[in-house]
């Protein structure tokens, strides 16, 4: 896990508190299997039928204005990730790359990305 974080997120260092309490929160049973199955998920096309029916009807054009926040130095998704997403917005999209930020950009900067969703949501 602290070395996850660390490659993930370069130069944030998680409060010693809150590093005890997500360590206590994925021994949990399930819980990091789950949290897991998230992240694999993303690249590897569902094995059951009604998964991949709902994966097609996900993966169409977004009809709503959308705002896209990633980190700079997140070393766990590329920031190329998202080039040419905007594609699949049909209704507006807005894609910013947060500098000095990784992968867990909303507790790294929290008052920039803050910020940005409420700018967002009041335009």
């Amino acid at each position: 896990m602290d070395r996850l974080w660390r490659e993930w997120s370069p130069g944030y260092e998680l409060p010693d508190a809150e590093r005890v309490a997500l360590k206590e929160t994925l021994r949990a049973p399930g819980v990091l299997p789950e949290i897991l199955g998230y992240y694999r998920q993303l690249f590897t096309p569902p094995a059951d039928e009604a998964a991949q029916t709902l994966e097609t009807r996900a993966s169409g054009a977004i009809t709503v204005p959308s705002l896209y926040l990633h980190g700079a130095d997140d070393n766990c998704m590329s920031v190329e990730l998202s080039d040419g997403m905007d594609a699949q917005f049909t209704n507006g999209f807005e894609r910013i790359v947060v500098p000095g930020a990784g992968h867990f950009l909303h507790l790294e900067q929290p008052k920039t990305v803050s910020d940005h969703i409420l700018g967002f949501l009041n335009n």
